[in-house]
């Protein structure tokens, strides 16, 4: 076999034993770890996202506050975890220290406007995002971990359902200035995995989300899920790039993986908070 030929071999055993050893891991310390494993976890996870979207600016010339924008990230998160402290205090200091950054940096006055508005958009969209997730473990201490459960079952048989109908089905495409390859057919599949998958959390480890809630709610988690991904992919044409990064060996970047766990978290978060808070 040449090398050429053994490359994608190598590249398809990579990308499934990141999976075999990254998914136990991922259950685990969502299930059953201490709170602070999962806001690790997460802090993490939103730190490589916001990196990568960043690089994304890079790539279009820009110059992004990487470092700052990390910075301010960190205390938008702690926001979400300390109940002394606002979240709107946390977007307040993005939206000032941003600007104040560039305001004292020799940036030409002509990439100023560019370069702020990526950092602060995507310290924004990470932070803000990734702290559904955060209040979806916090909030509801008892059903947190299966309803972050029942979000990646429902978000990963959306994709899966998506690729596979849209790849043997597939005609009609859904955003082909976005995307070419992702089709109405796939999403259509992609719901009606989604629907499957909720049905089946519903009657194996959730019960306290009635059947036709729980079906409702995948059809919006597919949906955003769907909106997240297509976002993701409109950001890497504009800026000219394949992948968000490599940090996830055979997977791509951080910000590949999860771009639609953060538009579907705060849909959740909000179904929930309605369905069981609000209404009883």
């Amino acid at each position: 076999m040449t090398e050429s030929a053994s490359a994608p071999l190598r590249a398809r055993y990579t990308r499934e034993l990141t999976a075999i050893v990254g998914a136990p891991l991922l259950v685990a310390i969502i299930g059953w770890a201490p709170v602070w494993a999962y806001l690790a976890l997460v802090a993490l996870a939103t730190t490589a996202a916001l990196w990568e979207f960043l690089t994304f600016g890079q790539a279009k010339g820009y110059p992004v506050q990487k470092t700052l924008s990390i910075l301010l990230l960190m205390v938008l998160l702690w926001t979400f975890v300390d109940p002394r402290v606002s979240v709107e205090l946390g977007v307040f200091s993005i939206l000032l220290a941003i600007p104040a950054a560039y305001v004292f940096a020799r940036t030409p006055l002509e990439e100023a406007l560019p370069a702020s508005a990526v950092s602060a958009l995507g310290t924004l969209y990470v932070g803000m995002l990734g702290g559904a997730l955060i209040r979806l473990r916090t909030d509801f201490p008892l059903v947190g971990p299966r309803l972050i459960f029942f979000l990646l079952i429902v978000v990963w048989a959306a994709d899966t359902g998506a690729y596979y109908v849209g790849r043997k089905l597939g005609r009609h495409p859904l955003s082909p200035r976005v995307s070419p390859k992702k089709t109405v057919e796939g999403a259509l599949g992609g719901i009606a995995a989604a629907l499957l998958a909720a049905a089946v959390v519903h009657a194996t480890f959730l019960p306290e989300l009635p059947l036709l809630p729980a079906l409702g709610a995948s059809i919006l988690l597919a949906l955003a899920g769907m909106i997240g991904d297509l976002a993701e992919s409109m950001w890497k044409r504009s800026a000219a790039v394949k992948d968000s990064g490599g940090l996830i060996p055979g997977h791509g970047g951080f910000l590949d993986r999860i771009d639609s766990i953060l538009f579907t978290a705060p849909i959740l978060y909000g179904y929930w908070f309605v369905l069981h808070e609000a209404w009883g």
